[in-house]
């Protein structure tokens, strides 16, 4: 079984390798291919760990829901022109489509399962239900109801269910960059990453915290998952800022909040910012731009943390910090830099993020290739294990896009995004800010359960229409979503980045994310203000992004002390109340805004630096 999942991971890679440079086949064919082989290959391999042996039930069981996937799916790209060419709700649907359609629905169903949990099932059957229910139901969840075979045929016979954008976007694009960040992984690029982020801050002061900063920043965004970086750059980051001196529960709190900062950070980000692009027929490119400032001012919030943290705990660098050579580093790895050159070159002519995520793949290749030239087996390994571990990597984006389509794609039938929309404008009556503080909720309390791309997926269906409506740019409205998706990573209760830090810190999960929240405070407002502030989405003139950006540089640098509470000396609730109050003046637009809030800023901090003074002086 293990072996036939290899095969299966590697046809999968060939098979996007080929479509990238050749084209894809037909919709339905090319999206459903994509869906059944990741999906097999989680079935082969099964749910226990390489070194245990499954029992002959387990692979029964196996068995059968690798068939469920192949057989459905075979059938959709073996008679794609068929299934393209048929009239939605008027061509009927036959008994075996209408079998093949619920075969395929319950297996995706526990392919979610195994991958994301509960949460995401129970609520794939809650929408399930209500398409059966919503004539039993009190409005705005009323509906005429739908006949169990339309219900299929929205999911399994169009492009508006389980082959609809979510799973086309990550057939089409996010692929090739998760196989281009397994080929950074199987190479060596962790330690590369370390090394260089070691050599850049490892001698300031907080070294090792904003090591751990950028090197999780550089993995996280490659490989679109902030749990999967923790779990990696984590084990060599966290003990490096225990050493230091940070305890356990900040050490693990800063790996959370850096690792999840890399699915909104250019070039390559989490796996919904492409499936953004595809929501709002965007290039790429234009995501990749739009998020580049709110990504600067994230870090910025970070790193102003970190540092203030270690200067309250008089942490200086240790003497052996950034002892390697940058120059050094640089020309051991030089050749893991430039494909992600030409990724984001690629990207910013224009092209597609496939061919980007191509040209890169091939660049890395080439580099292999000239590093190694003496030793071409050590070349086949890293592409051979990088070509069967991308599929691995994979198969949650791709049941989290399935999941994710089913559910757009009964939210569509039903009509439901429009009432949604409707009750959510009802509660906040004509306060806008009310709505979008409703819908950062929702998608906090929805990422607690679910992968950002899924959360996404629906709120994007069901709430973005409701923002456009309001007067928000539609790229404004859909990355306020992104956002408020990413940082359910991070969010208390169920953060689950912060989680998977804690275990490897062996600190208290509840404080970590404490810990991860109040570095992370500015980003939370940060939606709030691009909605308002498009500027910060690099909308609008040179002079109108430059001035926006300055002032929320000042702004989240002044809220991260203030919520930190130490500045020369510790602050007293009072004044940290009065720099918060300075900070959202300056990140919020408006001329009268900025000179209040700076004002504010600049008293508070010569009071402080006068008391700060006034011991040497006496």
């Amino acid at each position: 079984m293990r072996r036939l999942a290899a095969v299966l991971a590697l046809a999968l890679s060939a098979y996007h390798l080929v479509v990238a440079v050749v084209g894809p086949p037909i919709t339905e064919a090319h999206r459903a291919t994509h869906f059944m082989l990741g999906i097999a290959v989680l079935f082969c391999l099964g749910t226990i760990s390489a070194t245990e042996t499954r029992r002959p039930r387990q692979i029964v069981i196996d068995l059968v829901f690798l068939c469920a996937i192949l057989v459905p799916a075979g059938y959709v790209v073996i008679d794609a022109y068929g299934i393209a060419s048929r009239m939605l709700y008027v061509t009927p649907v036959t008994p075996s489509q209408e079998i093949l359609g619920w075969v395929v629905v319950v297996a995706t169903l526990e392919a979610t399962r195994r991958l994301l949990g509960w949460p995401m099932v129970i609520l794939s059957l809650i929408f399930l239900i209500y398409t059966q229910a919503g004539p039993h139901l009190p409005y705005p969840f009323w509906h005429r109801g739908y006949p169990i075979d339309q219900v299929i045929e929205q999911i399994y016979l169009s492009v508006d269910g389980l082959w609809g954008i979510p799973i086309g976007a990550s057939a089409s694009y996010i692929f090739l960059f998760v196989l281009f960040g397994a080929l950074l992984v199987s190479s060596g690029a962790g330690t590369f990453f370390s090394r260089f982020a070691n050599a850049l801050t490892g001698n300031v002061t907080g070294g090792p915290a904003k090591t751990a900063v950028l090197s999780s920043a550089m993995m996280s965004m490659l490989s679109g998952s902030s749990t999967a970086n923790v779990v990696t750059t984590g084990s060599f980051t966290i003990p490096a800022m225990r050493t230091y001196g940070y305890n356990r529960e900040f050490a693990a709190g800063v790996e959370a909040v850096a690792s999840t900062g890399g699915l909104i950070t250019p070039p390559v980000m989490g796996a919904a910012a492409f499936i953004m692009a595809d929501f709002l027929g965007l290039s790429y490119s234009d995501i990749m731009i739009a998020a580049a400032i709110p990504a600067f001012l994230y870090f910025v919030a970070i790193f102003i943390a970190v540092d203030v943290e270690a200067r309250r705990n008089r942490l200086t660098p240790p003497r052996d910090a950034g002892g390697e050579s940058l120059r050094q580093i640089l020309k051991e790895g030089l050749f893991m830099l430039l494909p992600l050159g030409v990724m984001i070159a690629t990207l910013l002519q224009g092209l597609t993020p496939s061919l980007a995520g191509l040209y890169g793949i091939l660049a890395f290749l080439l580099c292999l290739t000239v590093r190694y030239r003496r030793e071409p087996r050590r070349i086949v390994r890293i592409f051979l294990e990088a070509a069967i571990e991308a599929p691995k990597m994979m198969a949650p984006v791709i049941a989290a896009c399935a999941v994710g389509g089913i559910i757009a794609g009964i939210i569509s039938l039903t009509g439901l995004g429009v009432r949604f929309t409707s009750i959510i404008t009802y509660v906040a009556g004509d306060s806008a800010i009310l709505f979008l503080a409703l819908t950062m909720i929702v998608a906090v309390i929805l990422g607690m359960g679910m992968p950002t791309s899924a959360v996404y997926i629906i709120l994007a269906s069901i709430l973005a229409p409701g923002m456009v409506d309001l007067g928000f740019q539609p790229l404004a409205a859909h990355m306020f979503i992104f956002f408020g998706a990413v940082m359910s990573n991070i969010t208390p209760p169920l953060a689950i980045a912060s989680f998977a830090a804690a275990a490897v810190a062996g600190g208290d999960p509840w404080r970590t994310s404490v810990h991860a929240v109040k570095m992370g405070v500015g980003v939370f407002l940060l939606p709030f203000i691009f909605v308002y502030e498009p500027a910060l989405l690099g909308q609008g003139s040179l002079l109108e992004v430059g001035h926006a950006m300055l002032t929320a540089v000042i702004g989240i640098s002044v809220l991260s002390i203030a919520a930190t509470g130490w500045f020369l000396r510790p602050l007293h609730p009072v004044m940290r109340l009065i720099l918060v109050a300075g900070a959202i003046g300056m990140i919020f637009p408006g001329t009268l805004s900025d000179v209040l809030g700076l004002t504010t800023i600049a008293a508070v901090a010569l009071l402080l630096w006068l008391q700060w003074r006034r011991p040497a002086t006496s």
